[in-house]
């Protein structure tokens, strides 16, 4: 995706609901998973590209890990997640009318660094079996 949005501040930020781990954090974050048991990956799900993995779930539940950022739905337009402290300037339903003409997905995260929209909709459920099949993925 060209560079095409321009970001601001949001402030106050909003409360997350998921977390974005590009590059070497990955690994940290599939690590910090596999360290947990089942029940505290109950209503955890992830969405994994080549580079980043994408944490969904209660913010309370999500590790706080140094490096990563978190991400939540806008208030505004439920389907579009944000950065949690970044907004475009282009008000939300704007944008996400626009990216449901390029993309019918129900939910997207627009992301500002590195830019991308990637759809959330097939977020897996996180257990031991997908953390084992990313941890190969990443090597």
């Amino acid at each position: 995706m060209s560079a095409m949005l321009d970001w601001q501040e949001r402030t106050p930020g909003l409360p997350p609901e998921g977390l974005v781990a590009v590059g070497p954090l990955a690994r940290t974050l599939l690590s910090e998973l596999g360290r947990r048991d089942t029940a505290a990956l109950q209503g955890l799900s992830l969405v994994a590209t080549r580079d980043m993995l994408v944490l969904l779930g209660d913010g309370g539940k999500l590790p706080w890990l140094d490096g990563v950022r978190y991400c939540a739905p806008d208030p505004d337009v439920p389907a579009l997640w944000m950065p949690t402290h970044q907004q475009t300037v282009l008000p939300p339903d704007l944008v996400h009318g626009a990216m449901l003409r390029r993309a019918s997905h129900a939910r997207l995260l627009l992301w500002n660094a590195p830019e991308l929209a990637l759809p959330l909709d097939g977020a897996r459920p996180v257990d031991a079996a997908l953390l084992a099949w990313l941890e190969q993925e990443l090597d």
